[in-house]
């Protein structure tokens, strides 16, 4: 947190964005206009994020941070994604990590740890309304329990078994995830 005098103020996320590995947007929020006022300079900034992480190499499990343009950049892999939490060089980064972490978590709870590109935009709704809990306009983190951004979402599975604690499942039930999951990883090849 930033201090002036006797004023705290609350950290603050510039921009969340989630990205395929090639570079496509997937979702994003930007949450500083000023600095990046149209579509084309968001574009920009995605491709050069990407480019960064690229020139690093190999993304190790869990949150990664770097320095990057005036920035502190959170970023983490996720399959075929790319998730990013961005704040000013003058931010705390464990704020920024915990704000990505959070992130991932919440989608992991929502998707049912089906996180990828296909299944992130077939639930786009959802995603959208996760990060809208996440982070306002503004750029304040509004909360960052997973499980409670996922209820706060209020986002209702309409699969049955999605809606099944995974203690309660059938077997069969459990089959048929499995059987998804592999599916999905075979499609990916």
């Amino acid at each position: 947190m930033k201090t002036s005098g006797n004023m705290v103020s609350q950290p603050l996320v510039k921009a969340v964005v989630v990205i395929n590995t090639k570079g496509g947007r997937v979702c994003s929020r930007f949450c500083d206009k000023a600095m990046w006022p149209d579509l084309e300079a968001e574009r920009g900034f995605e491709g050069t994020l990407l480019k960064k992480v690229q020139a690093l190499g190999e993304i190790s499990h869990g949150v990664d941070i770097m320095e990057f343009g005036g920035h502190i950049v959170a970023y983490t892999q996720c399959d075929d994604l790319l998730m990013f939490v961005t704040g000013l060089a003058s931010e705390n980064e464990l704020i920024l990590a915990e704000v990505l972490g959070s992130l991932d978590e919440s989608l992991n709870i929502l998707l049912r740890g089906l996180v990828y590109e296909e299944n992130v935009l077939l639930h786009l709704q959802g995603v959208l309304l996760v990060i809208d809990e996440l982070v306002d306009q503004e750029g304040v983190v509004m909360e960052s329990d997973p499980a409670e951004l996922v209820s706060r979402a209020g986002v209702q599975s309409n699969s049955y078994i999605d809606n099944v604690p995974m203690g309660e499942q059938t077997l069969s039930q459990a089959l048929q995830i499995a059987k998804d999951q592999i599916a999905r990883s075979i499609l990916q090849g």
